[in-house]
């Protein structure tokens, strides 16, 4: 992290900081004398089933009646900081803090802290598209697939004949393992209707991949219900298969075949993060 970066952190408007951190989670602590104080819970991922989250809480009888059902081990917060910070020192401890708990670098942050007039779904992936030097038959493959999986995206969102949104949007290979998607609509000196429905357009695609890449790659435990035996174990019962999430029909099932196939051909989704531009709600 260097000084510019923090610099330029302390320069951003508290509004945005503060939507950022709301946005991801954040939350301040109760409390006049720590309304400066965020902090942030897990994102509930766990492997085994926990007696308090998933027994006594649905009503299984795992001999905790009454009580206090807190669960310190999955609600206790994972990180905290101090926003507004008083200095450097406490603004470069809150970039360090945002950067490790969301997976990014501190030039990532403050992308996402200044984006407008575009959305950005950030691709990460579990090995390299391509490697150094790459044939241009590999890397126009992996472009094309791409820029088709964008398009059925504003498919999905409600395009017609006629919109030019995806002229506002691009595929940037930002490393071999990451690619950036951009969502874009007419930059602020185009005005109007129509530069507004470009840019709802591209808020809604954007939202439709973020909810097809969450159903394809759904859990064992989002697809099961907790059964409990006569012994008393609690168990996951499946009772969906991953393909139950895909439509039958519709550019929502095009969409959902193109990053299927794109996973399974090029390379597999490693996990995923979506900057919002400021210029929506």
């Amino acid at each position: 992290m260097t000084d510019d970066q923090i610099t330029a952190f302390m320069a951003v408007p508290k509004r945005l900081v503060v939507r950022f951190l709301e946005r991801d989670g954040w939350r301040r602590l109760p409390g006049e004398r720590s309304e400066t104080v965020w902090t942030v819970q897990g994102d509930g991922g766990r492997d085994g089933l926990c007696m308090v989250c998933d027994g006594a809480r649905e009503g299984f009888d795992v001999g905790m009646d009454g009580g206090d059902l807190y669960c310190p081990q999955h609600e206790d917060p994972v990180a905290a900081l101090v926003y507004p910070a008083r200095d450097r020192r406490g603004a470069e401890a809150a970039v360090y803090a945002l950067c490790s708990e969301a997976q990014m670098k501190p030039e990532e942050l403050l992308n996402a802290l200044s984006l407008e007039y575009r959305d950005e779904a950030h691709l990460y992936f579990g090995w390299p598209l391509f490697g150094f030097p790459v044939q241009a038959e590999v890397y126009e493959h992996a472009l094309h697939d791409l820029f088709e999986i964008l398009r059925l995206c504003y498919d999905c969102a409600g395009a017609e004949q006629g919109d030019d949104a995806l002229t506002y949007s691009d595929v940037i290979f930002t490393a071999p393992d990451h690619v950036t998607l951009s969502f874009g609509r007419p930059h602020g000196d185009e005005t109007g209707e129509a530069a507004d429905r470009v840019r709802n357009l591209s808020r809604r695609a954007a939202e439709r991949l973020r909810g097809t890449l969450n159903l394809l790659h759904s859990s064992q435990r989002d697809r099961s219900v907790v059964r409990q035996y006569a012994t008393g174990e609690l168990v996951l019962e499946e009772v969906l298969e991953p393909e139950d999430y895909r439509l039958a029909a519709g550019p929502d099932r095009a969409s959902w075949d193109a990053l299927d196939t794109f996973r399974h051909q090029a390379a597999v989704f490693a996990r995923w993060r979506f900057d919002w531009g400021w210029d929506v709600a």
